[in-house]
């Protein structure tokens, strides 16, 4: 007789909802504010699509807690706080003496934190593995969550995106630039260095050359990416974190859990041995 799968401790669903899984929003590029003498701070972070604001709603709503829709940028619609008083606990954790971002010296990643990651930046590599964007604007924490996740059972690898093939335009010396704004569904080609975990910050982020790109590595990815003509930059480019390899994405898929209602499944993590549904 076979035996009943068990609910990992680390999972989405393996603990009630709290305040602090909001800390999953700030592993990518999601920032938080404190405001005047710091007894209040707000959340802001981008999503590409209204499935993405609706489970970042879904999470915060426990706690009273509203997103409410702010600037159109060239990564999306901005879901943004307003200051409040239960946020300031995070925001001092996650803040240093500068306030300038910072991962908390005893921050556990979990399930929970995990599935908010992926909801506001993650998607498919299209090679089986998944990715999960980093701050560009905050290096400082890139290190401390590549050990979150490695501690985790996802040690991943570091890559650089390079932009999206509808953003590259060529010069007349035959360079590759981000060009104009784009706004439609397209391909993105993403490849990555060899599989192997990156204990610390010391390893050098590692770029993905033009030509290393298989022709046969594509994904249709439908939300990731919005770019305004004032805003030329691709946000599909920048630092990231890969998982891959069979027993990691069943790791990944058992943490995170099904995606959200109304998230396109082909664009949450999956692995051969579980149907997409």
């Amino acid at each position: 007789m076979r035996g009943v799968p068990q609910l990992s401790l680390f999972s989405a669903d393996a603990r009630p909802a709290r305040l602090g899984d909001l800390a999953g929003l700030l592993c990518g590029p999601g920032r938080i504010t404190r405001f005047g003498d710091g007894l209040t701070a707000r959340i802001s972070v981008d999503v590409t699509d209204a499935a993405r604001a609706a489970a970042v709603r879904s999470a915060a709503a426990p706690f009273g807690i509203t997103f409410d829709p702010g600037a159109r940028g060239c990564a999306g619609r901005e879901l943004r706080t307003a200051y409040r008083r239960d946020l300031a606990g995070l925001a001092l954790a996650w803040t240093d003496a500068r306030r300038a971002k910072s991962v908390p010296a005893a921050f556990q990643l979990d399930g929970a934190g995990l599935r908010l990651w992926a909801v506001t930046g993650g998607r498919p590599d299209g090679r089986g593995g998944f990715v999960l964007p980093l701050d560009p604007a905050a290096p400082q924490t890139h290190g401390p969550l590549i050990a979150a996740a490695t501690r985790l059972g996802l040690p991943p690898a570091r890559i650089t995106l390079p932009p999206c093939p509808t953003c590259r335009t060529p010069t007349t010396d035959g360079r590759d630039v981000p060009g104009a704004g784009v706004d439609t569904p397209h391909r993105i080609d993403l490849t990555a260095p060899p599989d192997e975990p990156v204990p610390d910050s010391a390893v050098p982020d590692s770029a993905l050359p033009d030509d290393a790109l298989p022709d046969n590595t594509a994904t249709t990815c439908v939300t990731h990416h919005l770019v305004l003509p004032d805003r030329p930059e691709c946000p599909a480019s920048g630092p990231a974190l890969r998982i891959s390899g069979t027993r990691r994405m069943q790791r990944l898929v058992e943490l995170v859990g099904p995606p959200p209602d109304g998230v396109d499944a082909a664009e949450w993590p999956w692995h051969w041995g579980r149907s997409r549904a």
